[in-house]
């Protein structure tokens, strides 16, 4: 029990505080309002915590539970004043009040889809949550460079510097540590070691709590920006039960220590929000935007490069013409690269070639054929074709270009870089897909909303009232 209590804490201070921050930034409320930021407010509390385990780190403080928590702690009474207008217990039940109304008033069979999609999300995340406590640290990448950090912090106390085989050996100091990927950044790291501050100890099981709260708080973020898009009750949980029904995302949950979950994450939740600012230009959402995209390097070294993909959208957003004028530059000078660049240049960690890889059959088999995304890309490919002419529309515009600089990320680091070696022995087949997964998903629920296009107007009526 006091395992429980401790870990139920060390998710829920970080998630208040996060959500208190969100709902701050976003006053104009709505009935998804708690949804929404209670989505994007644990990645958002989470990081938060890493960043004071940093600045205590810096200080030389060492690390410990009161140290750790109390400005968290005051972080999130200060955010309560600004956002009290939607704490009051009124107004929250006023807006159940009125959701339950709106439900109510659907056929019974649409109720029966959200009840039972509610229902099966909840046992799904209920199961992964049982999956991570009773599981050892299992994946690779787990025990071989990111726990291996969060150990030796949480042991010292504070951050340690781990750096390449060839330093250590020569260095000799007992302080400086070792392991397959030094350079790798610290956030996922600094999370375990959050967690296993509240237990008190090492915990190879526990500490990975992050991994199946992250997992609630993208149900809550999802079914919040699809609400917010105008999307119906019913279709929105169905969606979001289709989301985290996906194989290889619960796989990432389930053997938790890994930080491909958290790119998808942070990812999909930029993309939503920065699409939500193109329609209804709240600073809120553009706010959300650039935070989901300045936390994505910190998770993985590619995390950079994801945050990248999002300037052309951001830009499409703010300006079409000129947005889809910079794509189409891009285009260009990827097949002017390919026709007179270098052969090979190291850049982030990769080696880009102008030599074609041809990782098609590896790419196909776990995408089309293997039950990793049971049709998840069968569906892309007939959605697509199916509500083609919604791909080029003006509201969509810019998560269609969202989709687009992910696929060309995808294509050039599988088929124009060294990673084409990871494809081919599918130790990276999935990865990249994984962490684009979360925007596709919530472009294909757009693109499946209706055939005509939208007038702004109600699309902001809808936007209120959700």
């Amino acid at each position: 029990m006091r395992d429980f209590v401790a870990v139920t804490l060390s998710q829920a201070l970080p998630w208040l505080a996060g959500t208190l921050l969100v709902l701050a930034l976003c006053r104009r409320g709505g009935r998804a309002a708690w949804l929404h930021g209670a989505g994007y407010g644990y990645l958002l509390g989470a990081f938060a915590a890493t960043l004071g385990l940093r600045a205590l780190s810096a200080a030389g403080i060492a690390w410990s539970l009161p140290a750790a928590a109390l400005p968290l702690l005051a972080a999130a009474l200060a955010l309560a004043w600004p956002a009290r207008a939607l704490l009051s217990a009124r107004g929250a039940r006023d807006r159940c009040a009125a959701a339950l109304g709106d439900l109510g008033a659907q056929p019974a069979l649409l109720r029966a889809v959200f009840w039972g999609g509610c229902a099966l999300i909840a046992v799904r995340l209920a199961g992964l949550g049982l999956e991570i406590a009773w599981s050892p640290l299992l994946p690779w990448d787990a025990w071989s460079q990111w726990a291996t950090k969060a150990r030796v912090w949480f042991e010292l106390g504070r951050i340690a510097p781990f750096v390449p085989q060839q330093e250590w050996l020569a260095a000799g100091d007992p302080l400086r540590f070792v392991d397959m990927h030094p350079q790798y950044p610290a956030t996922v790291p600094l999370l375990q070691a959050w967690t296993s501050l509240w237990l008190g100890r090492w915990d190879e099981s526990l500490m990975n709590a992050p991994w199946v709260a992250l997992a609630c708080a993208l149900a809550l973020a999802f079914y919040g920006q699809l609400r917010r898009a105008g999307e119906g009750a019913p279709k929105a949980m169905l969606y979001t039960w289709l989301l985290l029904s996906l194989p290889f995302l619960d796989i990432h949950v389930a053997l938790a220590g890994t930080a491909d979950v958290f790119v998808a994450a942070a990812y999909g939740l930029a993309a939503m929000a920065l699409w939500q600012w193109a329609r209804t230009r709240e600073r809120g959402d553009l706010a959300l935007a650039l935070a989901m995209a300045l936390i994505l390097p910190t998770i993985k070294v590619e995390g950079l490069l994801w945050a990248l993909t999002l300037a052309p959208p951001a830009l499409v957003a703010a300006h079409r013409r000129a947005g889809l004028a910079l794509l189409a530059t891009l285009a260009a000078a990827g097949l002017g690269y390919l026709a007179f660049g270098p052969a090979e240049l190291a850049l982030f960690g990769y080696t880009l070639r102008t030599r074609f890889a041809d990782t098609s059959l590896p790419l196909a088999q776990h995408l089309f054929v293997m039950d990793n995304w049971h049709l998840l890309w069968y569906a892309t490919v007939a959605v697509v074709a199916l509500r083609w002419r919604r791909v080029v529309a003006p509201e969509l515009a810019p998560m269609t270009a969202t989709v687009a600089c992910a696929l060309g990320l995808v294509t050039v680091i599988y088929f124009f870089s060294s990673a084409s070696g990871g494809v081919h022995d599918e130790s990276l087949v999935n990865r990249m897909p994984l962490q684009m997964v979360v925007a596709v998903a919530f472009y294909l629920a757009l693109l499946l909303q209706g055939g005509a296009t939208r007038r702004s107007s109600q699309l902001q009526a809808n936007a209120a009232d959700a």
